[in-house]
């Protein structure tokens, strides 16, 4: 059952990984003059979200590695 959970939140924490990269790679494009600001501000708000929800999977991951 612990493998599982690892495995679990080891894929959890690639595809947020992988959102946040996604948000950064927008982050660089947004220097754009075509780029409406809204789009700025949406990569930003969900970069946020995402290192938010890495830092809530780490600790579960964490917590569970120590069980």
């Amino acid at each position: 059952m612990k493998a599982m959970m690892l495995f679990l939140l080891g894929v959890r924490l690639l595809f947020l990984s992988a959102a946040g990269t996604m948000c950064v790679y927008g982050l660089i494009h947004a220097t754009d003059p075509n780029v409406q600001w809204y789009w700025t501000v949406g990569h930003v708000v969900v970069l946020i979200a995402c290192m938010f929800l890495i830092g809530k999977v780490w600790a579960s991951l964490k917590a569970t590695w120590k069980e």
